[in-house]
């Protein structure tokens, strides 16, 4: 170590701890936006499941789905729209997953769709 180096190791460390922290932060924040993306996939494609293929009521299956994200906590502001036209169900889900800062978050848009199954004459 030269004696005109002295320091530098504090100054260093100074100035990339923020950056350090900044690039924790982001990634944690990625982290919760996509677990809040795959739970409400999850949830929108078990809706179109029973749908689908239990023959389960839109309405009650829309009620139950809308319960279960609001029990999860993941998202806030849900709106679950289940739509079936005589061969395809499609289950729209949106909401907002919340941010690590007070007062950000994150738009979700899901959409699955499936055939109906069943014996057709």
């Amino acid at each position: 170590m030269l004696p005109t180096d002295r320091g530098s190791t504090s100054l260093t460390t100074v100035l990339l701890t923020p950056v350090f922290v900044g690039l924790a932060f982001t990634a944690f924040q990625a982290a919760m936006f996509t677990h809040a993306r795959t739970e409400a996939r999850s949830v929108a494609r078990d809706a179109a499941v029973l749908v689908a293929r239990q023959g389960a009521s839109a309405e009650a299956v829309e009620a139950s789905a809308e319960d279960v994200l609001r029990r999860a906590d993941l998202l806030s502001g849900t709106d679950v729209e289940i739509r079936v036209d005589g061969r395809l169900v499609v289950v729209r889900l949106t909401g907002n997953a919340p941010g690590i800062i007070r007062g950000t978050a994150a738009g979700i848009e899901i959409t699955e769709s499936l055939p109906i199954e069943g014996f057709r004459p």
